[in-house]
């Protein structure tokens, strides 16, 4: 499936009701959440999974511990990683995979101590549900591992609510590129259309709209 010229972006600071969305974009035949800042307020604690291993390991960035959540927000870890690999004490030995096993297992020790509804609003868990009476296609397409994902999904009690879950292990292209989106409509049987998107960081906002779908610029976190 080719991109399209994309069709409608709008923001929302607040979580709608599905029967605001099939106002605003009727006809819809498949919904795509992103994860991380999106469905989950959890690019918090991203940072501070990451800034966890910085103290373990006596790593000194070269930037200011204020910017760093806005130096990683949206990246996938492989692009973290490309960033942070040259700082000051970052382990020499360390591959792709030991950064991504070592903060995935600091993010899941934060989240488990904390209730799901800290960074899982009810209200989405509203939405998801009600978009699932209505015979709708609704994926989850993330830039996370496939482990995490699923580990996350699990601890808010999602685990049966995606008909495709779609994370980096599954996508030989990544966000900013539209692949992950198309591949995901080329599933669902949907276009762009018949396709809304809901995303918060500008690599996934760009991803989304080279798709060519409806998109939702998530502003209600």
């Amino acid at each position: 499936m080719e991109p399209m010229s994309v069709k409608s972006v709008i923001a929302l600071k607040s979580i709608p009701t599905f029967e605001v969305l099939n106002q605003t974009f009727p006809g819809l035949k498949a919904i795509f959440f992103d994860m991380d800042g999106t469905l989950f307020d959890t690019e918090k604690y991203h940072t501070e999974a990451m800034l966890k291993i910085g103290h373990d390991y006596q790593i000194r960035p070269p930037v200011d511990p204020t910017q760093i959540h806005g130096l990683m927000h949206g990246k996938a870890d492989y692009l973290v990683f490309d960033i942070i690999k040259e700082w000051p004490g970052f382990p020499k030995n360390w591959k792709v995979q030991d950064f991504v096993n070592e903060k995935n297992k600091n993010l899941m020790e934060i989240l488990r101590k904390l209730e799901p509804g800290v960074y899982f609003p009810v209200q989405l868990l509203d939405l998801i549900k009600k978009i699932k009476t209505q015979a709708l296609f609704i994926a989850l397409v993330t830039s996370s591992e496939r482990v995490i994902t699923l580990e996350l999904l699990k601890l808010v009690g999602l685990s049966d609510f995606f008909d495709l879950v779609l994370t980096r292990d599954d996508c030989p292209k990544h966000k900013p590129d539209p692949w992950p989106y198309l591949h995901a409509m080329s599933i669902a049987k949907s276009d762009a259309h018949t396709s809304l998107v809901f995303e918060d960081s500008n690599v996934g906002l760009t991803a989304a709209e080279a798709s060519g779908s409806h998109v939702v610029k998530v502003e209600w976190f």
